[in-house]
């Protein structure tokens, strides 16, 4: 019994700090899993320390049958002054071989990329990253779920 105990206070404080970790987390449901170009993903959140360090992963859920090893993104990033930046990125689904870049169940498979490491922002208020898919075709069939994560690193910068 005191085995039981003990084990279950350690999954739950496990689980705990995780979630302390955790900045921001949102997830968005592709319909029908087809996601075309119009479809972009807004992800908001305000940020109120700028001294914080921060992790950004993008998170996919995928039919196991996606046609390509990797998914292209447009990635725009609204600051809080309303200035806007767009870059593009590649993450892998696939690695060279077929195999799955993440895990799978059944005929859906989850990635986990990292986006950047070390992230911080500038000026207190509210971010906005929008995700829009950016492939040669506008109908991109198999992507189910599309999700933005920033986790906490534990560090700071220096001003």
């Amino acid at each position: 019994m005191l085995f039981r105990t003990i084990l279950l206070l350690a999954v739950a404080a496990g689980i705990t700090s995780c979630e302390q970790n955790i900045f921001f987390s949102e997830k968005k449901d592709i319909p029908g899993g087809v996601w075309t170009y119009r479809d972009t993903l807004d992800f908001a959140f305000t940020v109120t320390d700028t001294t914080e360090i921060y992790n950004m992963y993008v998170d996919f859920e995928h039919a196991d049958t996606f046609p390509s090893q990797n998914i292209y993104l447009k990635l725009y990033t609204r600051f809080p002054d309303g200035k806007r930046l767009s870059r593009s990125r590649s993450f892998d689904l696939f690695n060279s071989l077929g195999e799955t870049a993440g895990k799978c169940s059944g005929k859906t498979c989850r990635v986990h990329s990292l986006l950047q490491d070390n992230a911080y922002f500038n000026r207190p208020g509210e971010y906005v990253i929008t995700l829009a898919q950016f492939m040669r075709r506008d109908s991109l069939e198999g992507i189910r779920m599309v999700g933005l994560a920033i986790e906490r690193t534990g560090k700071k910068r220096v001003k």
